[in-house]
């Protein structure tokens, strides 16, 4: 069983590999884990400790579809260069890419080089498709709408998808930008001055043409921050619920550590294996 390990942003595939020591520990010796680097080295990510030295690495040099297509580009590269690969651990960044990944195939009605993925932690996941949300950012574009303000939202003439994509924001990286200064996402005035193709286009249910089609298992810590458990929730709701299995552990922006809680992973393992063909 091999499986490709993708870290989060500002990490590296050596401190993923040190956060995942006791969930390796659990795993059956058929497993062989491939821990990689992002292909961009960039300052030290949230939640690196101060005395972790780097050099340390992005999957992304940015959110806008073009870096993000950018990034499914070297992720399908590394899956044929390094594979076969029977499914995918992200973390973080590292998950979001994964599904970024899973729905291009997908739309393009493109063959997935895994079975399944389990996703650690999953930050906001972006499209590569400059067109997703388009006549929604065009709008708020127009009206030079501050995202940030809450007391905005309800005020304005917007439709309900124009308050959806709007609350979406605001409960996920904009609570983030304002709590966190490394998170890599802070510039929320691109919504409102940025170039349109600059623009993160986020994913979530109803702008997809579909849900992701493969087994998907999400894990997160309950003590996480509010809007990292609100991404990776959002994660997770664009995915079939048919094939999905969610375990909430008791700690914050990691790898559960708990033999129990471990153990409860991978049960959702073996069962994401039990839905693959072949």
């Amino acid at each position: 069983m091999k499986i490709l390990c993708l870290h989060g942003a500002g990490s590296s595939g050596v401190l993923l590999e040190e956060q995942m020591a006791n969930f390796r520990r659990e795993l059956d010796p058929s497993f062989e884990l491939v821990f990689v680097d992002g292909p961009f080295e960039s300052e030290r990510g949230p939640g690196v400790p101060e005395y972790r030295t780097g050099p340390f690495f992005s999957h992304t040099q940015g959110y806008s579809p073009v870096h993000i297509a950018q990034a499914i580009d070297y992720l399908e590269d590394l899956l044929e260069d390094e594979g076969p690969f029977d499914g995918i651990f992200g973390f973080s960044q590292g998950a979001a890419l994964t599904l970024s990944y899973f729905y291009k195939q997908q739309a393009a009605a493109n063959p997935l080089r895994v079975k399944f993925a389990c996703l650690f932690s999953a930050a906001m996941p972006c499209s590569p498709d400059a067109g997703m949300g388009d006549s929604i950012i065009s709008k708020l574009r127009s009206m030079e709408y501050d995202i940030t303000d809450r007391a905005r939202c309800n005020g304005e003439n917007l439709t309900i998808a124009e308050q959806e994509f709007v609350h979406v924001l605001q409960q996920t990286v904009v609570d983030a930008a304002i709590h966190d200064p490394h998170f890599p996402w802070t510039n929320m005035d691109i919504y409102r001055y940025g170039e349109r193709d600059a623009i993160p286009c986020v994913m979530y249910p109803s702008l997809l043409a579909q849900k992701i089609q493969i087994p998907t298992i999400h894990v997160w810590g309950q003590n996480d921050f509010q809007y990292m458990i609100k991404m990776a929730e959002l994660a997770r709701s664009i995915c079939d619920e048919s094939i999905v299995r969610t375990v909430v552990h008791a700690g914050w922006h990691d790898i559960p550590k708990r033999q129990t809680e471990i153990k409860a992973v991978l049960r959702t393992i073996d069962w994401a294996m039990t839905q693959c063909p072949g």
